[in-house]
């Protein structure tokens, strides 16, 4: 009813009407006066004296006694009947303030985010309303009457549907309660990672014992941020298991910007454990490490990254740089040559016309781990070879890509009167290592020595950032990691377990359901790929799912306006990874050689199929004249693997980066025997209901399309 009382409002002591007596007992008239005289004022006497009958009871007397009777039995009957109900009222009307109390102090203590308090809050108002409802059945017959026990049992209702909802609250409260904990690890972790150095401190301001101190605080705090990080995930996995309804409106604004900022905060653990897990080891803390620094310029594209032009000796001993040396890869090649027997792969016998396989072609597979080792090995060598004794067991690999964000980061640098900036760098290095030392009078052997003046301004640069600059300097070497920038490998397995964990590797992925993976390798091109425009484009029919059909083509435009000592033809072998089993259809666009070699005339070329890193592979040559367009594709079925994913309504397919191809679009097309329920990425809105997947992405990372229909 729109007036009916709750067991907040309901008061403590019931209202009974009080007995009236007039109707039953006369009051006595007023006595006269003792010295009055006995008829002053009076015509005649009022009463008649009555003559008292000895031995008879009055009238009068035993009907008063009836009354009083009849009186006593009444009270005591309403007492029977109205106390034990007035009692339980007045307890449930207690309890229920009781309930009010709690959930006034409730409410503040959300608000507090003192849910520990709050969870007591709420346990107490959940026993006063059991309370209420307890008491309430002490109402005996008055539950049954029409009009009382209507309120009486929607009393009983609100409270049993307040004590069920407030023992969900309790559970709510305990999700609140790790995500505050949660939160707070996550800040004390961080606060514990944060080294007391002030802001403007720069790098080369502290001592050698004050880095190696930085780096033993920062693996301390690793403990407690893995903790940190798994209580985050405690808290998100509850939080996504509460259907939002259920909030209260107090918690949910409490909860709320706790529940955005847990993702932010899991985010920075989830960076920061492997980050820190690997970056201390690499900086040679607690025992320095030796690398071998190796450049691959990737306007040269080779299947591991770029070209390997020079290499530098690196040794870093607890963050401090104690020594670094660059060398021209020829300088190191050169010596040997007489003596070098190394059997190079069949593409670069046939296309780049090479008898040995030296170092600065090691990079052959795109795996870096696998590539990394050959130059490791070949360096070590052909080092001893010429009576060197190199020591160092670990390689870092460095892509232009790294250097322009870095210089961007840092600002130009000048060098011999020239300066180098993000735009400019790789157009002044290869000029000045081509042609411009022969200008200046520079010595063959010598050409890359301002490679080293280079190194030690922009070092000099970095050491000098201040410690407020420090994240920008970490997200930007994160980020190169994830594109591919920067590579590691090394022979100490603990740390390449860490780098392989943390993916700075750059070895192969593992094929889940489909698989693409397109690698160039630049041969005999100079620095063409640096003004190549590639596309990729693939395309699977998959409306028949134990005949799957692929199609893989790649379109490529030859920017270059003529032929000079920097750009020319390009000339690739290419060689694309798919699913292990896919038979090959047929193959567009593959030459036996370019223009020249062939007269002028398109002379189709073979298709090499084998198997590599777990994958099938296709590999042709293919060339494309300056200012032209070229295309090469590949058809085949995939295996057996791919039908079984996709028999499970599930399709995902990965496509690796090739390390160094930072500028390639690629195109993705699945047709699906049925409509689409979802994918990721998600197509535009206005393409969705239909049985077609289809997507585009440049390639600067690792990327996964994953459809489900």
């Amino acid at each position: 009813m729109k007036d009916s009382p709750n067991f907040l409002t309901c008061p403590a002591v019931p209202e009974l009407p009080s007995p009236k007596g007039e109707d039953l007992i006369k009051p006595k008239k007023e006595s006269q006066h003792p010295s009055a005289p006995a008829n002053v004022g009076r015509d005649k006497p009022d009463i008649k004296p009555v003559t008292k009958d000895v031995g008879r009871p009055g009238r009068s007397g035993r009907g008063k006694g009836l009354v009083k009777a009849l009186i006593l039995l009444i009270v005591i009957g309403l007492g029977v009947l109205l106390i034990p109900p007035a009692i339980a009222v007045g307890r449930a009307a207690w309890a229920g303030l009781e309930a009010r109390q709690a959930l006034a102090s409730l409410q503040t203590r959300l608000q507090l985010g003192d849910f520990d308090s709050a969870a007591n809050e709420t346990a107490r108002a959940k026993q006063a309303l059991e309370d209420v409802n307890q008491n309430l059945q002490g109402v005996g017959f008055f539950r049954d009457l029409p009009f009382i026990g209507t309120q009486v049992r929607t009393m009983q209702d609100v409270a049993v549907v307040g004590a069920h909802s407030l023992d969900s609250l309790l559970d709510l409260l305990d999700v609140a309660k790790a995500m505050s904990e949660a939160l707070a690890s996550g800040s004390q972790a961080v606060g514990q990672a944060n080294v007391p150095i002030e802001p403007s401190k720069r790098w080369q301001d502290l001592t050698k014992a004050d880095k190696r101190n930085l780096l033993r605080t920062l693996q301390s705090s690793l403990p407690d941020i893995r903790l940190a990080r798994d209580k985050i995930d405690l808290a998100l996995a509850l939080w996504s298991a509460i259907p939002q309804d259920r909030l209260l409106p107090p918690l949910a604004k409490v909860l709320q910007p706790m529940a955005d900022f847990l993702p932010i905060m899991r985010q920075a653990m989830d960076q920061s454990v492997p980050l820190l897990e690997a970056m201390i080891p690499l900086a040679g803390y607690p025992d320095q490490k030796q690398y071998l620094l190796i450049l691959q310029n990737s306007d040269e594209i080779r299947p591991a990254g770029g070209f390997i032009g020079s290499v530098a000796k690196v040794t870093l001993d607890g963050g401090d740089i104690s020594d670094y040396q660059f060398f021209d890869v020829y300088n190191i090649d050169n010596p040997v040559s007489a003596v070098w027997k190394e059997v190079p792969p069949e593409p670069l016998v046939k296309n780049l016309g090479v008898k040995a396989w030296f170092m600065r072609d090691a990079n052959w597979s795109p795996d870096f781990v696998q590539s990394a080792e050959r130059v490791l090995d070949f360096y070590l060598r052909e080092s001893a070879l010429q009576g060197k004794t190199e020591k160092t067991d670990s390689v870092i690999a460095l892509e232009p890509g790294f250097f322009r964000e870095l210089l961007r980061l840092i600002g130009p640098i000048e060098i011999n009167g020239k300066s180098y900036d993000d735009r400019s760098f790789m157009d002044l290095l290869e000029y000045e290592v081509e042609i411009g030392f022969q200008q200046q009078g520079v010595k063959l052997e010598d050409r890359k020595a301002v490679l080293g003046e280079l190194g030690a301004v922009i070092l000099n640069k970095v050491q000098a950032m201040p410690k407020s600059d420090w994240p920008k300097l970490l997200n930007l070497v994160t980020t190169a990691f994830a594109e591919k920038q920067i590579m590691v490998y090394s022979r100490d397995a603990t740390l390449q377990s860490l780098v392989d964990r943390r993916g700075w590797s750059g070895r192969a992925k593992p094929t889940v359901c489909d698989f693409t993976w397109v690698v160039d390798a630049n041969l005999a091109a100079l620095k063409t790929d640096g003004k190549m425009v590639k596309s990729v484009s693939y395309v699977l029919d998959a409306r028949d799912v134990q005949k799957p059909v692929a199609n893989l083509t790649l379109t490529y435009t030859n920017t270059v306006t003529k032929i000079d000592w920097r750009y020319t033809r390009y000339r690739s072998y290419t060689r694309v990874y798919v699913p292990e089993g896919s038979q090959w259809l047929s193959t567009k666009g593959a030459m036996a050689g370019d223009l020249i070699q062939t007269g002028g005339k398109f002379v189709p070329g073979k298709t090499d199929i084998m198997k590599e890193l777990g994958k099938t592979v296709f590999g042709a040559f293919w060339a494309i004249e300056p200012g032209k367009t070229g295309e090469l594709s590949f058809s085949y079925a995939l295996p057996s693997s791919v039908s079984d994913c996709l028999a499970q309504n599930n399709y995902q397919l990965d496509w690796p980066k090739q390390p160094g191809a930072d500028n390639i679009e690629i195109n993705v097309k699945v047709i699906m025997p049925r409509t689409i329920v979802s994918a990721d990425p998600s197509e535009p809105e206005s393409k969705w209901g239909d049985a077609t997947y289809e997507a585009q992405a440049d390639l600067r990372e690792d990327r996964v399309f994953k459809v489900k229909y």
